[in-house]
């Protein structure tokens, strides 16, 4: 093990728990903090090997915070999205739960054909992709969730479902 790595293990064995508890409270969830300074610990060491920081410390607690903030806005802008387009697709109310409208028969035959051509359209990606996409956006799993599932970072499973995205919409409009 080289000098550079031996410091960034000995600086994350040291100080993991106190980044982790700042994080924790910061996020409100362990696992959000975990991924964070997972993220923090990639930035430090993609800088540290390039220059000198003189104060690991602060710039790694620095690092973090700012993605924890980062974090933070894109759970909030993806729970506005998430639920302005709940609101869109439900118009009627039963109890505690949106109900959709049902679709008239013409339009529910379509709608089997389009569901038929898009799972033949899946078909064509590669193993990875497809199931990335179909744990998150057929079963519903978020993105930490589909990456537990696989073994894969949540960024390789980000960048699997914008693939299996960008596919299907240009497949689909053919």
């Amino acid at each position: 093990m080289n000098d550079h790595a031996a410091a960034l293990d000995r600086l994350f064995r040291e100080r993991r728990e106190v980044f982790l508890r700042v994080l924790t409270r910061r996020l409100g969830n362990r696992d959000d903090a975990e991924e964070v300074l997972q993220d923090a610990f990639i930035h430090f060491d993609r800088a540290s090997a390039v220059r000198q920081i003189d104060n690991p410390d602060a710039y790694l607690m620095r690092t973090a915070l700012n993605l924890a903030v980062d974090r933070m806005r894109q759970n909030l802008v993806r729970s506005r999205r998430d639920g302005k387009w709940f609101e869109a697709q439900s118009i009627e109310r039963r109890g505690l739960e949106f109900v959709a409208p049902e679709p008239a028969p013409d339009n529910a035959l379509i709608g089997k054909d389009e569901v038929a051509r898009m799972g033949r359209v899946l078909g064509e990606l590669s193993p990875t992709v497809r199931t990335a996409f179909i744990l998150h956006k057929i079963r519903g799993l978020s993105h930490d969730e589909t990456a537990k599932t696989m073994g894969l970072s949540k960024s390789t499973i980000e960048k699997h479902i914008m693939k299996a995205m960008k596919f299907l919409l240009d497949k689909m409009a053919d």
